[in-house]
């Protein structure tokens, strides 16, 4: 006979019951957990992957609906930074075989006047007094997947054609949608808007001789134009946006009256001064 308060020898019990207490022991000394139906593990792993299909499309809707205008190196957010930096990356002295490439300007992160991101779609322009260089690059997912630069050295870097001059201009569409313009205005420019064409418009900003816009909607037609007025609110200057090959709407001269730029003709303008 066994002491009623020791536990009863394993041959006193029916047989197998031993081993089934021991492994119950066992058991609940691990804590032992539930058993999952695979069909329950299929469909938790199915909502995981939904969840992150919907996680990456929020991301690129959101990345999409993206508009930051930057104006200076002070301004750069995470995205225009990073582009700012690869645009120097690209920007070398030397073109294919090593010959000297023209449209070099040698250039730095201090040297941002304006830099804009339209979705995917990254401007940044660079001024000194050397030049400007332009850049262009586009976001997949967060990350720089291309771009490219290009510049030039000022040709007469005291003076621009007229109260404004378009330096970069990015577009959705071969002659309008959503836009993004970058440039320098004189000093006799307090305001300068987009006029789209349509009856919306969209102000740029202005800051030390330069200035940046990026439209508020994707409707700027082909006939949009770039308006510019004075501090008593006079307009100045009108010309078109997609006039690529009117860049000068007029010929313009410095102050001795040599035509610095267009071509000479009966209706030329003096050219504004700019400081910067």
């Amino acid at each position: 006979m066994n002491p009623l308060t020791m536990p009863p020898a394993e041959r006193d019990l029916p047989p197998g019951r031993a081993a089934r207490m021991r492994a119950e022991v066992l058991a609940a000394a691990r804590g032992s957990r539930p058993r999952v139906p695979r069909r329950l593990l299929v469909a938790a792993a199915a909502v995981l992957t939904l969840l992150a299909a919907v996680a990456v499309s929020v991301e690129v809707r959101r990345e999409d609906s993206t508009q930051i205008l930057a104006m200076g190196p002070g301004e750069l957010d995470g995205s225009l930074r990073g582009a700012a930096q690869r645009c120097l990356e690209w920007a070398r002295p030397n073109g294919p075989g090593g010959a000297p490439d023209p449209q070099f300007v040698p250039v730095s992160l201090a040297d941002v006047a304006i830099a804009a991101r339209r979705g995917r779609w990254i401007q940044v322009l660079f001024l000194n007094r050397a030049g400007y260089l332009g850049c262009e690059a586009s976001l997949d997912h967060g990350r720089l997947s291309s771009g490219g630069v290009g510049g030039e050295a000022w040709p007469h870097r005291g003076w621009l054609p007229g109260p404004v001059q378009r330096l970069s201009l990015s577009s959705t569409e071969a002659d309008g949608g959503s836009v993004s313009v970058l440039g320098r205005v004189s000093a006799r420019v307090a305001r300068l808007v987009l006029e789209h064409g349509n009856g919306r418009t969209t102000t740029a900003r202005l800051r030390d001789g330069a200035f940046g816009l990026i439209s508020r909607t994707d409707d700027v037609g082909e006939d949009a134009e770039l308006v510019s007025y004075d501090a008593a609110g006079r307009e100045i200057d009108r010309r078109r946006l997609f006039a690529y090959g009117e860049q000068f709407p007029h010929c313009y001269t410095d102050p001795a009256g040599t035509v610095i730029y267009g071509d000479p003709g009966p209706d030329c303008r003096p050219a504004d001064p700019w400081n910067r």
